[in-house]
């Protein structure tokens, strides 16, 4: 094992040989979980013709995709540590080919949302993974540029992937999206299996898996989604099968919640809650997300529906977010240096409120008008992350940051099916009430009763629903605003809460996140001899673990 670790540390021939594939394997999958996320965003007529239901059905192919990327986030501490991260990482793209081969071969509506679970389980278990990965096998010196690589494997994806779905969809069918990802599932398999080592020594077993706490989250994330997905066909709370569901979701969560408090090894740890900069942080940080992952959704279904464009057209629509988000994001890491996280923050909600506030619709619009508010979202996007995380952690001692940080992931994943829902449903709320209120002026005769009837009921429901989204829009900016003056008003600073092993960059942060549960320190432990600046390794009853911060080497 010293050997090994000797060898890692001093950049051998070996170590430096599996970079390239462990890199592109593993970067790959990371990249193909978000695409796979992102590619149906536009989709959704195509998707409701090849499966014989409906746009907002098909909706659910996404809100379904993120509840179990959320749940795979959670299950990423325990299986690493059961497991090893090659055999999760391995496993991981197997149940993502195989989602890939279900979704492109079934032509039944519930497999497919079944299909769209597993890929969302294998997506959640590669993001914490691949940054653990990355980390802890690359040079020290390159981590900054290995973060930013992490970062845009995962969010390139977001932004490109509604315009290749698109474009698929209008050319040979939108099950070529997963007919194309599912070979590069398997390149991804072999390169990464190739690049991750395997486990030099036996771990130690893992403390006893949540099992009732992840089947009460389970219950209740789908309760939750069943409630959120279907509520507006059956009337809410006026429906005996919505109120039941609604109230399955709160007893679950709720016990959930309690389990999680008295659980000696939790999923979740719900008490950093406790803590203002966590929970209001983390309370800007979904809201962002979940206003950029609705608008994200919305907007490509509006262009096809209501407009008259094609899914690549209307996807295209998104392009201009990562012309925005890409370059900024990767100077985050600098600018947090010296601009402050608290100033970032608010203008992050600035831009967003700028964005949301100059958007205008209308039916006789083309996309070429939406270019500065998209560019501008995708400026708040490249902001939204880098701060807010940082904000979050502040003050969390350094061992507990993993299982801080998988709690946070956890709660802003989900966050992203709550503005999807919400928004989707109140955009067709608000698409009614002004349909009402249009066909009560149209005129009974004139240049209006000239046109044919199903030309006039177009683009009366073209209007209708440009000005539903419109309204959303003023509301989204005033949203965005109380959050800009909430995170310059009411965050503290981090530097203040900052325990002495705690981090003090961007880097360090995401290094600590990246940490597995095993990593914590057992009584009785056994050090090893390795030094580096700032690393110590740490080897448990013959176990690999890692601790890392400026003042935990050896001695």
């Amino acid at each position: 094992m010293e050997l090994y670790l000797s060898e890692v540390a001093s950049g051998s021939a070996s170590s430096r040989a599996r970079l390239f594939p462990l890199f592109a394997g593993v970067g790959l999958a990371l990249a193909l979980g978000s695409f796979e996320g992102a590619s149906v965003q536009g989709i959704f007529p195509y998707l409701a013709g090849g499966l014989s239901t409906s746009s907002d059905h098909a909706l659910w192919s996404l809100t379904y995709f993120i509840v179990h990327w959320s749940l795979g986030i959670s299950l990423m501490p325990w299986t690493t540590a059961r497991y090893g991260p090659r055999r999760v990482f391995l496993a991981a793209a197997a149940v993502a080919a195989a989602g890939s081969a279900i979704s492109a071969f079934t032509d039944n509506w519930w497999i497919m949302l079944a299909s769209r679970g597993m890929q969302g389980i294998a997506a959640g278990l590669l993001v914490p993974l691949s940054q653990s990965v990355f980390l802890r096998h690359s040079p020290r010196s390159r981590h900054g540029l290995v973060t930013i690589f992490w970062s845009n494997a995962m969010l390139v994806p977001f932004f490109v992937g509604p315009a290749i779905g698109g474009w698929l969809s209008t050319g040979p069918g939108y099950r070529w999206i997963f007919w194309l990802a599912l070979p590069l599932w398997i390149l991804a398999a072999r390169l990464g299996g190739q690049g991750i080592p395997e486990e030099v020594s036996r771990p130690l077993p893992p403390p006893p898996f949540d099992f009732p706490g992840f089947v009460l989250l389970y219950t209740g994330l789908m309760a939750l989604q069943i409630t959120l997905d279907q509520g507006e066909n059956y009337g809410w709370l006026d429906s005996g099968f919505i109120l039941r569901s609604s109230l399955l979701a709160l007893i679950s969560l709720l016990i959930f919640v309690w389990w999680e408090g008295v659980c000696s090894h939790p999923l979740l740890h719900f008490h950093y809650l406790l803590k203002r900069n966590y929970w209001l942080g983390l309370l800007l940080l979904c809201l962002g997300w979940a206003l950029f992952m609705g608008w994200a959704s919305v907007l490509p279904l509006w262009a096809e529906q209501n407009l008259g464009y094609n899914g690549l057209w209307g996807s295209m629509i998104l392009m201009p977010i990562g012309l925005g988000a890409i370059p900024l994001s990767t100077l985050m890491d600098r600018l947090q240096g010296l601009v402050g996280l608290r100033r970032l923050v608010s203008l992050c909600f600035l831009l967003f409120a700028f964005a949301y506030g100059t958007a205008y619709l209308g039916p006789g619009m083309g996309l070429q008008d939406l270019f500065l508010p998209m560019l501008f979202i995708g400026l708040g996007a490249g902001m939204l992350f880098v701060p807010l995380t940082l904000i979050i952690l502040a003050g969390i001692p350094a061992e507990n940051i993993p299982r801080a940080a998988t709690t946070s992931n956890f709660i802003r994943v989900f966050s992203a099916n709550i503005g999807v829902s919400l928004l989707s449903v109140y955009w067709a709320r608000g698409t009614e009430v002004a349909a009402s209120q249009l066909r009560g002026e149209l005129p009974l005769s004139g240049s209006q009763g000239a046109l044919p009837v199903w030309m006039l009921a177009h683009r009366l429901g073209a209007e209708a629903a440009s000005l539903s989204l419109d309204s959303l829009f003023r509301i989204s900016m005033w949203l965005a605003l109380a959050a800009a003056l909430a995170a310059y008003f009411l965050l503290l600073p981090p530097a203040g809460l900052r325990s002495p092993h705690g981090p003090e960059s961007y880097v360090e942060e995401e290094e600590l996140a990246s940490l597995p549960a095993s990593a914590e320190a057992v009584p009785g432990a056994r050090e090893i001899s390795y030094r580096g600046p700032g690393i110590s390794v740490l080897a448990v009853s013959g176990s690999l673990s890692s601790s890392i911060g400026r003042n935990e080497v050896p001695s």
